[in-house]
């Protein structure tokens, strides 16, 4: 069984893209299967372990947990953790006070990267609350400011969201924004429902559609 699902993750279409990804690039992971999307953050991984960099998980999971996902996908946990090169960071959940979680989450990087050596890739989703409208708009101010301000740093980063969870009156406008606010895009789904894609894309079909509506 366990061949099998290697057989199936090494098929799997986006894996492909996420091979060819840029440094330094913010990344969006949806899924509505958390299977699929360990296997984009193992790939992730392993291409930052083939290149000395140093990945980091934050959770607010336990982080054997996260481990045991890992190990699944064909990382060898207690390998890349001897070598320095794989933390699973377990953080708090934040509190009510939103205004201190922007501090917060830099205060998480820092602190979870502590003794690694650059250049980093990250693997985290601050925001548990998701399934509000307070709680999703917080989550898309937050991925603004912070894609606004990315090339300031040395480190690549997915965001993930399970889209199952996200408010669902205004679902397709969240996820609007969430595209806007990332470089790369990856739906992690049943592999003939997944895709990949950079997000640029988008604007300039968004582009093309708007010069097509003035010269009509």
């Amino acid at each position: 069984m366990e061949t099998k699902n290697k057989n199936e993750s090494k098929n799997y279409r986006p894996m492909k893209f996420v091979d060819q990804m840029e440094r330094n690039k913010h990344i969006l992971l949806l899924y509505d299967n958390q299977k699929y999307a360990y296997w984009i953050i193992g790939r992730y991984f392993h291409i930052g372990f083939a290149k000395g960099e140093s990945c980091i998980l934050y959770t607010y999971d336990r982080p054997e947990i996260i481990e045991k996902q890992l190990s699944a996908g064909g990382i060898d946990v207690n390998l890349f953790k001897q070598k320095n090169l794989l933390r699973i960071y377990e953080i708090e959940r934040p509190e009510d006070n939103k205004h201190d979680v922007p501090h917060i989450i830099d205060q998480i990087r820092e602190e979870s990267k502590k003794s690694m050596k650059p250049p980093y890739r990250f693997v985290g989703g601050t925001i548990t609350d998701i399934e509000t409208k307070d709680g999703m708009k917080f989550s898309i101010l937050l991925e603004k400011t912070g894609h606004q301000h990315f090339n300031e740093f040395n480190y690549s980063q997915i965001c993930y969201y399970d889209i199952s969870k996200i408010e669902p009156t205004r679902k397709h406008e969240w996820i609007s924004s969430l595209l806007r606010n990332h470089h790369y895009v990856i739906y992690a789904s049943k592999p003939n429902k997944a895709v990949a894609f950079e997000t640029a894309l988008l604007e300039r079909d968004d582009n093309c559609k708007n010069e097509k509506d003035n010269f009509e």
